[in-house]
């Protein structure tokens, strides 16, 4: 594989594999909406946390699968990775993390479906946030989760949804990169939702 387009592709059938298998339909239609060439970058933007992007990409080929791999970082290493504004004043969450809508728009207010990648450098603690998107995740590497209920451990390659304003978090020990699939009102950026202690 070597064009982003096919590449983007094949982590959008991978959704599509395991939204399918959930028998989650509605979303499997938004998410047909979805195609034209993927949202890349000519310059890969100075954020600490790209330092990371070749372990974590590295465990796409550990713990998924190299074919998986192989299409991550055709797109992975071009993304136009970004941080969400509202999270600066989390120094440690800030310099650790980044995002990279890859299809969809994220300007779009009410109506709209975004997927991209999420990478997570080490011993990053992502607090409780929400938004008023539903969001499904395929983890591209495993870690620790609080969905609202406590802390566990979720494999790799398991689809993880969270419905709007459903707090979640996230916690790591290694770099790790998430895709994600943003439904509904992709405009509004996440927020925090309390100071809460990491795992």
């Amino acid at each position: 594989m070597t064009a982003p387009g096919p590449a983007v592709d094949a982590l959008t059938a991978r959704f599509v594999a395991a939204l399918g298998r959930r028998g989650a339909m509605a979303d499997l239609m938004a998410l047909a909406s979805l195609g034209g060439p993927p949202q890349l970058s000519t310059t890969p933007p100075d954020l600490p946390v790209l330092a990371h992007l070749d372990e974590a990409l590295a465990r796409v080929g550990e713990e998924v699968d190299d074919q998986l791999r192989e299409a991550v970082t055709l797109v992975a290493s071009r993304a136009a990775w970004t941080r969400t504004a509202g999270y600066a004043h989390d120094e440690g969450l800030f310099a650790g993390y980044a995002h990279a809508p890859l299809r969809g728009a994220e300007d779009d207010p009410d109506d709209g479906v975004v997927l991209g990648l999420v990478l997570l450098g080490p011993g990053v603690h992502y607090r409780a946030h929400h938004h008023p998107a539903e969001e499904y995740y395929l983890p591209l590497g495993g870690l620790r989760w609080d969905h609202g209920d406590g802390w566990v451990d979720e494999p790799a390659g398991d689809l993880v949804h969270h419905e709007p304003w459903q707090p979640h978090a996230m916690s790591t020990d290694r770099p790790v990169l998430l895709a994600y699939l943003w439904f509904g009102e992709v405009g509004t950026p996440s927020v925090f939702v309390r100071n809460d202690e990491t795992p």
